[in-house]
C-alpha cells in the first residue's frame, strides 16, 4: 500500500509540474507578446511624431511648390530617411485618402517602415510594417505681434500703464538679454510669449519662453503694389474739411508727397489702394477718418520717405480689403526703407479701430492710444513701442482665404 501510494503521489507531482510548466510558457509567451507589442507601439509613437512633422513642413511650403522635398527632409530630421532601412515616406498633395482626398489646400504625409519582433517569431511573423500618418494645411498663424530686429535691446517695449490684450502670439526676434522689456505697470497679456533672448520687468501672462526660434518675416510672400504716376501732389487739410455727417471723399491712387491733415477733419478712404509716394501720412488735431477694404502702401519719392504719423485726438476707423493680393494689409511699409529712416506712430483714442496688418518691417513702430480691433490686427515691425491699452483681436471671418500671415496646423 505504501508503494501504491508513493507511485500515486508522483503521479500527481507530475502533473502538477507538466501543468506549471505549461503554465509558465503560456506566460512567458504572454510576456513575450505584450513585448514585441509594446515595441511596436513604441516605434510607431515615433513614427507618428515623424509624420505630424513632415505633414506640417510640406504645408508650410505649399506656397513654394517644394512640399515634397520639405516634407521628407523633415522626417530625416526625425530618424525616418526615405529609401534608408527600408523606410518609405510619402508627400501627398492633396491627401491620397480621407476627407480632403481632392482638396490641394491640404498635404499628407505617410511614414512606412517594416519593424522587426523577436518573440512573436515563434509565430512566423519576424517582422511587422508600421505605418503612421498625418494630414496638415496652413491655417491661421498663432502669432500676430512679431518684433523682428535681431539684436536690439527692447525690441519689444511696453511702458508707463500701457495693457496689450492680445488674442494671439508674441515673438520677439532679437538675441539681447532684455529683448522684451516692461516698465511701470505695463502688461502683457497673450496666447503665448517667445523670446530668442531674453526678457526684463514684470505683468507677463504667461511668463515670457526664451531661447526661441527666430521667426522669418511672416508677411514676406505678400507682394508690394506697383507705384504708378503720380495721381495727387502733397495733399494737404487745414481744418474745417468735411462734417461728421458728411466726410470729405478720398480715392485709391498715387499720392505724391503724401496725405496730411490738420485742425478738424472728416475725411472717408473708399476702398482701394492708396500710395503714399514720399510725405507718408500725418495728423494733428481733431482728425476723424475711416475707410473699409483700404491699404495705404508707404513709400519713398517726393520730398523723400516720411514716417505714418497719427497723433493728437485722432478717431480712426479703418480695415484692410478681405480679399485679393492685399487681403488683411492695411498699412504696408516699403520693404526697402532703411532702418534708419523715421518710425511711424500709429495712435487712436477709445472709438478707434484698425483692422489689419500694420507692417513696417525694417522701421519702428509706435502703437499708442487707447485703440481696439473688432475684428483683427497684426503687427509686425523692426521693433515696437507701446504705451496706452490696446486690444488685438483674431476674428478672421471677414476674410475669405483666414488670416494672411499662415501657420501650419495638423488637420488629421
Amino acid at each position: 500500500m505504501k508503494k501504491n501510494k508513493l507511485c500515486v503521489g508522483s503521479s500527481a507531482s507530475g502533473q502538477v509540474v507538466i501543468l506549471t510548466c505549461v503554465a509558465l510558457l503560456a506566460i512567458m509567451g504572454m510576456i513575450g507578446v505584450v513585448t514585441d507589442l509594446g515595441f511596436l507601439h513604441h516605434q510607431r509613437n515615433m513614427m507618428q511624431t515623424a509624420a505630424d512633422s513632415a505633414a506640417m513642413a510640406a504645408a508650410q511650403e505649399l506656397t513654394y511648390g517644394d512640399q515634397v522635398a520639405a516634407g521628407k527632409a523633415d522626417a530625416a530630421s526625425n530618424g525616418y530617411t526615405n529609401g534608408q532601412s527600408s523606410v518609405t515616406v510619402a508627400i501627398n498633395n492633396p491627401p491620397s485618402s480621407g476627407p480632403n482626398t481632392s482638396n490641394a489646400a491640404y498635404v499628407e504625409a505617410i511614414v512606412t517602415q517594416p519593424e522587426p519582433t523577436y518573440f512573436l517569431r515563434v509565430l512566423g511573423l519576424s517582422s511587422i510594417t508600421v505605418s503612421a500618418r498625418a494630414v496638415a494645411d496652413n491655417g491661421n498663424g498663432p502669432n500676430c505681434i512679431y518684433a523682428m530686429d535681431p539684436s536690439a535691446s527692447g525690441a519689444m517695449a511696453a511702458s508707463g500703464s500701457a495693457a496689450i490684450q492680445s488674442g494671439c502670439g508674441l515673438l520677439i526676434n532679437s538675441t539681447s538679454s532684455t529683448a522684451l522689456t516692461t516698465s511701470g505697470a505695463a502688461s502683457i497679456s497673450a496666447p503665448s510669449i517667445g523670446v530668442v533672448g531674453g526678457y526684463s520687468g514684470s505683468n507677463f501672462a504667461p511668463t515670457p519662453k526664451i531661447g526661441v526660434i527666430a521667426a522669418t518675416d511672416p508677411l514676406a510672400s505678400v507682394v508690394a503694389p506697383t507705384v504708378g504716376a503720380c495721381g495727387y501732389n502733397s495733399l494737404s487739410f487745414n481744418g474745417n474739411t468735411g462734417t461728421s455727417s458728411s466726410y470729405y471723399q478720398l480715392y485709391p491712387g498715387v499720392y505724391c508727397g503724401g496725405i496730411s491733415l490738420h485742425g478738424t477733419s472728416y475725411l472717408h478712404f473708399n476702398p482701394g489702394t492708396y500710395i503714399l509716394a514720399g510725405g507718408g501720412l500725418s495728423t494733428h488735431g481733431n482728425a476723424t477718418m475711416n475707410g473699409s477694404g483700404v491699404t495705404f502702401y508707404n513709400t519713398t519719392e517726393t520730398g523723400g520717405y516720411q514716417a505714418i504719423s497719427l497723433t493728437g485726438n485722432t478717431t480712426v476707423n479703418f480695415s484692410a480689403p478681405t480679399s485679393g493680393p492685399l487681403a488683411g494689409m492695411l498699412f504696408f511699409q516699403d520693404r526697402s526703407i532703411p532702418g534708419t529712416a523715421a518710425g511711424s506712430t500709429i495712435t487712436g483714442n477709445t472709438g478707434s479701430t484698425y483692422d489689419g496688418a500694420l507692417y513696417f518691417p525694417t522701421t519702428t513702430l509706435g502703437y499708442n492710444g487707447n485703440s481696439s480691433s473688432s475684428g483683427y490686427t497684426f503687427v509686425i515691425a523692426d521693433k515696437i513701442t507701446v504705451s496706452g491699452n490696446s486690444t488685438l483681436g483674431t476674428n478672421y471671418s471677414s476674410l475669405a482665404n483666414g488670416s494672411p500671415i499662415k501657420g501650419a496646423v495638423l488637420a488629421e
